[in-house]
């Protein structure tokens, strides 16, 4: 059963196995034209793509590894590349989730496999009529977070800890503040951080709202509300916030450490990309953002680009694999 609160009611058939071996047996009854798994771990995962490929099922991977996020150096670094190029071949086809986690298989196999891409769940479409209708409510949806209407909206949705990296955000919005009077930031998620958080701002508490937890169906809203997302994340292979957000309609600033910058970001038309952990950079992007507020071509190229990875293009995908077994037959 889905698990997000805005698919409550829905459900679909779900089955659970103690086992790789008996796993197999029911996946090679179904008779399969293609089955996808979703990673090499846990190690029940990499036994079923082995006993799976034995039984001459046809398989594909599902990988969101990335050459930035992923240390190969020194001894262990030598031997995970030697491993992975030999174990990329067990898989008959690849599914990457962009084009960073293509580039982690393709550079990493002896082999070369065709490739299938299988981005990560957004429905662009929902997030899109969502906020849609939140913003025609702009003016009572931001007074009842104590926001003006003219005020500049910097959006932070995230875990306040040191991997999404709250910190560079706030101080980056202290810096921009002293040329833009009515920037505010909105920051929610909460964390082991939120104590720094707060003491970042003891001088200047007005600038922040921080409403805390937000459940899955209410991100629309805050997204609907904003000018600016920013995700300053230490280590994001993809990030799918980014995506959200620009369905949304928002331009995005992420650090260079965030993966969907390579398929979703076009610098200085839709967003852009600040060195990580660096404030000064960051706030320079939100003064220079600030100015094209009301730029509504901006917000336009978020959501079309958005719109080339959405639920469709998965189908689209889907329907290549399928069509290349069959011309293979």
């Amino acid at each position: 059963m889905p698990q997000w609160d805005h698919l409550r009611g829905l459900h679909y058939s779900t089955q659970f196995e103690k086992s790789a071996l008996s796993l197999r047996r029911k996946i090679v009854a179904l008779q399969p034209d293609h089955v996808v798994i979703c990673g090499w771990y846990p190690r029940s995962h990499a036994l079923l793509a082995v006993l799976l490929r034995l039984s001459g099922v046809r398989i594909g991977v599902r990988s969101d590894n990335t050459l930035v996020h992923t240390d190969l150096s020194g001894f262990k670094g030598w031997v995970k590349r030697w491993v992975m190029s030999g174990w990329l071949g067990v898989y008959h086809v690849w599914h990457p989730v962009g084009t960073l986690a293509r580039a982690y298989v393709e550079a990493l196999s002896l082999s070369r496999r065709p490739v299938f891409y299988f981005p990560y769940a957004v429905d662009v479409e929902w997030f899109a009529q969502r906020a849609a209708q939140h913003r025609g409510r702009y003016s009572e949806l931001r007074e009842k977070f104590g926001l003006a209407v003219d005020d500049y909206i910097v959006l932070g949705v995230m875990k306040w800890a040191e991997r999404e990296d709250p910190l560079t955000l706030v101080d980056a919005v202290l810096k921009a503040a002293a040329t833009i009077p009515n920037l505010k930031l909105l920051l929610v998620g909460d964390g082991p951080l939120k104590a720094d958080v707060l003491a970042r701002l003891a001088e200047a508490p007005e600038r922040l709202v921080a409403p805390g937890y937000a459940k899955y169906s209410e991100l629309p809203l805050y997204y609907a509300i904003s000018d600016l997302f920013v995700h300053p994340a230490h280590s994001e292979p993809y990030g799918v916030s980014v995506q959200e957000a620009m369905a949304c309609g928002l331009p995005v600033v992420v650090s260079d450490m965030v993966g969907a910058a390579a398929d979703f970001l076009q610098p200085g038309i839709n967003g852009d990309v600040f060195p990580l952990g660096d404030s000064d950079q960051l706030a320079k992007l939100l003064a220079a953002y600030a100015e094209r507020r009301h730029d509504v071509s901006m917000g336009m190229a978020a959501m079309r680009k958005a719109g080339e990875w959405s639920y469709s293009r998965t189908i689209a995908e889907w329907r290549r694999c399928l069509d290349a077994y069959r011309d293979a037959r």
